[in-house]
């Protein structure tokens, strides 16, 4: 694992887990999120997508292999079943599908 990766990494769980007594590590949380698994890890994710700013969101799948398509159609589900949301994640989501 690079440096980057390492930071990237470090950044993304110090915000996700902080809230929390149980923590999420970065293999379960790139599962979850590959397999759209949410059940377990909801409160973690639903942080990850609403506390993480989108530019880190986007670099930890990048660097976990999710395509930005199927971190989209997680979002929504965890919008839909938790209510939390992200207007800075969305409106980064808006302008990537409006530029390709």
């Amino acid at each position: 694992m690079s440096k980057h990766a390492k930071i990237t990494d470090a950044l993304v769980l110090g915000t996700v887990n902080a809230p929390y007594r149980r923590e999420i590590n970065a293999r379960d949380l790139s599962r979850c999120l590959r397999r759209k698994e949410l059940s377990e890890w909801l409160v973690h994710i639903a942080t990850f997508f609403t506390d993480v700013d989108p530019s880190l969101v986007l670099q930890f799948a990048e660097l976990h292999d999710i395509p930005v398509a199927d971190l989209r159609r997680v979002y929504l589900d965890v919008k839909r079943k938790t209510g939390e949301r992200s207007s800075k994640l969305e409106a980064t989501f808006d302008s990537m599908a409006n530029a390709a």
